[in-house]
């Protein structure tokens, strides 16, 4: 096993035993599990030279021998899919997708394989910066004392911003993409603004969205201001419309219009709907997405419709029943709809005294109706009695409860 910050500064040879100059990195592919060295990075004086890891004959912990003379070296260029060790990993910041967190790099464990040399191992504690600082024999009583910080290669993943780094985020895809957007947000809080916006552009859009709704909203609009347009249009498209709504509110006007004009049509006629109202009224808060159904449809075609809407719906728990020109007439449940008959219309089983709350409604009293009636949802409609959106509870826990008290609570929708 060897560490990393042991082996730079170690002398390199050629093969008549002159010294070349220091190795000053390493280059390993990550296209593998455990990346592997494919290149050194020889230095002297002030020149740094890039040689491929075949022309290496020994490779210890004291020194590095090449097969070839020094007049015989000849420097290569780094290739697709590798990076420098030292250069683009220590000291970076890295995400433990096991412990759903962002960590450090102090020093990286490598060890012979098949042949090879591999990084097998991070090093995220104390000893290793004390071994750093030429204190190697207090970090190895340090390392004696406590537990080793040492986590698997395979288990955490870079995080890079711009192509200057040489990283490729799309490593960071795979595995970043199996955690919760809860998790990923509280690593992208913790980022650089550019490394913020490289994590979250290198998600798919739907878990990108989920992800910059959970982010801090101090985070949301510098994000999407500093992406590419096209892409913080998708994501916004993918949003509920009431937090893109919001997070547009926040961007500057041209901004904002230039990510709507970019946005999927059906998504940007809801946002410019529930942009037009104040922030403070119900229509301000509200959501578009939501189940709506005629009073003539049978149980069994409504049971379709919402499978086929769901995945596109806030909330199931309540159906809202609508005539031709969208007033809202009655509200049935999933309860009531499970156990009417197939063939039994809406209509016949329909609750037709429902609380409802005006789109002009002031957040206050919105919050008030919804602790109330102990409602999931409450619909909102116009002076002309026209369902224009509901408000869902955790909504109405935004108006009353601080984001940071809110985050401790469990997720109801989603």
């Amino acid at each position: 096993m060897f560490f990393l910050s042991k082996l730079l500064g170690q002398q390199v040879k050629d093969s008549r035993s002159q010294t070349v100059g220091v190795l000053d990195d390493i280059v390993v592919t990550i296209k593998r599990k455990y990346p592997s060295a494919t290149k050194l990075v020889v230095k002297s004086g002030r020149q740094k030279m890039l040689l491929p890891w075949q022309l290496v004959r020994n490779f210890e912990e004291s020194q590095t021998m090449l097969r070839l003379p020094a007049a015989e070296l000849k420097a290569v260029e780094p290739e697709d899919g590798e990076i420098f060790l030292a250069g683009d990993i220590l000291d970076k910041q890295i995400v433990d997708t096991e412990g759903h967190k962002l960590i450090r790099v102090n020093d990286l464990q490598l060890a012979r394989a098949n042949g090879s040399l591999r990084v097998v191992g991070v090093d995220i504690s104390g000893g290793a910066i004390m071994r750093r600082l030429g204190f190697s024999r207090l970090a190895e009583r340090l390392s004696r004392r406590v537990e080793p910080h040492l986590l698997d290669w395979k288990t955490v993943e870079p995080v890079a911003a711009g192509e200057s780094s040489g990283m490729k985020l799309q490593v960071t895809h795979d595995k970043l993409a199996l955690l919760h957007p809860a998790d990923i947000a509280d690593i992208a809080n913790e980022l650089s603004p550019e490394e913020r916006v490289a994590v979250v552009e290198s998600l798919e859009a739907e878990i990108a969205a989920d992800t910059v709704e959970e982010m801090h909203p101090n985070f949301q609009a510098t994000l999407l201001n500093d992406m590419n347009e096209r892409k913080a249009a998708t994501i916004l498209s993918n949003m509920d419309p009431d937090d893109a709504a919001d997070l547009l509110a926040d961007l500057p006007e041209e901004k904002a219009a230039a990510l709507l004009g970019n946005m999927r049509k059906k998504e940007a006629r809801d946002v410019r709907q529930l942009l037009s109202y104040e922030e403070d009224t119900a229509g301000g808060i509200m959501t578009t997405e939501f189940v709506a159904v005629p009073p003539g449809m049978t149980a069994g075609q409504a049971i379709g419709r919402l499978r086929e809407l769901e995945p596109d719906a806030e909330t199931i728990y309540y159906m809202y029943v609508v005539d031709d020109d969208g007033h809202l007439a009655g509200v049935i449940s999933l309860r009531d709809l499970l156990l009417a008959r197939r063939d039994q219309k809406v209509e016949e089983f329909m609750e037709h005294h429902l609380i409802s709350i005006r789109d002009d409604t002031k957040l206050e009293e919105v919050a008030q109706v919804v602790a109330k009636y102990n409602l999931l949802a409450v619909p909102v409609i116009d002076k002309e009695n026209v369902l224009r959106g509901i408000v869902t509870v955790d909504d109405a826990i935004d108006i009353i409860l601080p984001l940071t008290w809110k985050k401790r609570l469990p997720k109801i929708f989603g």
